[in-house]
C-alpha cells in the first residue's frame, strides 16, 4: 500500500510546502519586527503609499519564486504519475 501512496505523499508535500512558504498574514501579525521577516513580508516592505521600488520588488519576486519551482521540478514525475495512475484503462 505504501508504494501506491508515493504520488499522493509527494503532492501533499508540494502543496503544504507552497502554502507554508506563501503564508503572509501569520508572520505579519505574529512575528513582528525586521529580524523575523519572512520572504513574503519582504514584498510588502518594498511598497509604500507614495513610492514603490519596482526594481527591488521584481528582483525579490524572482528570488521568491525559485524554491517552489525547484520543489516542483524535483517532484514532477511523481505528481504526474499520481494523476495518471487511475486514469489509464488497460
Amino acid at each position: 500500500m505504501f508504494p501506491l501512496l508515493k504520488p499522493v505523499t509527494s503532492t501533499i508535500i508540494v502543496l503544504t510546502a507552497v502554502n507554508i512558504f506563501n503564508d503572509f498574514v501569520n508572520p505579519l501579525y505574529f512575528l513582528p519586527g525586521a529580524d523575523n521577516a519572512t520572504v513574503q513580508l519582504t514584498l510588502y516592505n518594498f511598497t509604500s503609499l507614495y513610492k514603490t521600488e519596482w526594481n527591488l520588488l521584481f528582483a525579490d519576486i524572482v528570488l521568491i519564486s525559485i524554491p517552489p519551482l525547484i520543489l516542483f521540478l524535483f517532484f514532477n514525475k511523481k505528481i504526474v504519475a499520481g494523476m495518471t495512475a487511475g486514469a489509464v484503462k488497460g
